[in-house]
């Protein structure tokens, strides 16, 4: 089959698309993009009319399936990590991200209250972000889309989290979280790849990054069968302390995990090793 590529703005930065097939998917293509705008415009906290930063503005609203749907899921990662990954700190972000002074008032998810599509935002201090979920969520129902139109065998790259489809197996790089070269390859078929890293968005230092509470690690990769769970994974694991890890990690075996730390060793996770692509 041929390899066709396309790439669209998208997250901010760009969404790179690999289809196989020896048809013509331009009108697919097309298409795929109408429906990642739209289910951008929901998520989009830096877009000011986006139906989370409607919501955020509101402080109650009745939402999308799609925006429930996530919000749910969020909580209940929240759950797991006793509080550490919270998406109710979005101001802190957004100041850290202007170099302003950190918000200290307290608040936490559990401001955040869900009645069926409804959610009211209890606490003045709560900015809902959704950046270390949404991604992988729009990407998965991306793939979805490509799906039902007849696609199978496909690539989404959304500026490094990346879904695949099919029957090809495909090696890639992960990179070095202090040094600008590939730390291991990986091999990988019709599953899903995250990483999250001190590294991709900081500000003036490393412990200054785009996640809240980070511990003791520079850096996690998540393998899973979907997107969704391998982003929000790898921020969870990411902000949680060494002994809770382990912990989640027994319960999920789905999900294979390789972590950095602060003294760059890296510990693999639920047989992350047989992955590895050794030339």
């Amino acid at each position: 089959m041929k390899e066709q590529r396309f790439k669209f703005r998208l997250f901010g930065g760009e969404l790179l698309l690999i289809i196989y097939t020896e048809k013509n998917p331009g009108m697919i293509a097309k298409e795929f993009y109408s429906e990642a705008l739209r289910l951008e415009k929901i998520f989009n906290l830096f877009d000011e009319k986006s139906e989370l930063s409607e919501l955020n503005q509101k402080r109650k609203l009745k939402l999308s399936e799609e925006l429930t749907e996530v919000i749910k899921k969020s909580l209940e990662f929240s759950k797991l990590s006793g509080g550490k990954y919270d998406i109710s700190l979005g101001k802190r972000i957004m100041q850290r991200k202007k170099g302003e002074e950190e918000d200290k008032k307290e608040c936490s998810y559990k401001d955040i209250k869900l009645n069926g599509n409804f959610v009211t935002l209890k606490n003045k201090s709560v900015m809902i972000d959704l950046g270390s979920i949404a991604k992988g969520y729009i990407t998965d129902k991306l793939g979805k889309f490509l799906i039902s139109n007849g696609i199978k065998e496909f690539v989404i790259d959304s500026r490094g989290d990346i879904l695949f489809s099919g029957n090809y197996e495909h090696i890639i790089g992960v990179q070095h979280p202090r040094k600008n070269e590939r730390l291991l390859s990986i091999k990988i078929k019709n599953k899903s790849i995250a990483t999250s890293g001190d590294y991709h968005q900081f500000y003036g230092t490393f412990d200054k990054s785009h996640i809240i509470n980070q511990k003791d690690l520079v850096s996690v990769t998540v393998i899973a069968e979907n997107l969704t769970e391998a982003d929000v994974y790898a921020t969870v694991l990411f902000v949680v302390d060494e002994k809770t890890r382990e912990k989640i990690l027994r319960k999920n075996k789905r999900i294979k995990v390789l972590t950095v730390d602060r003294k760059l060793k890296n510990r693999m996770y639920n047989n992350f090793q047989e992955a590895i692509y050794e030339q």
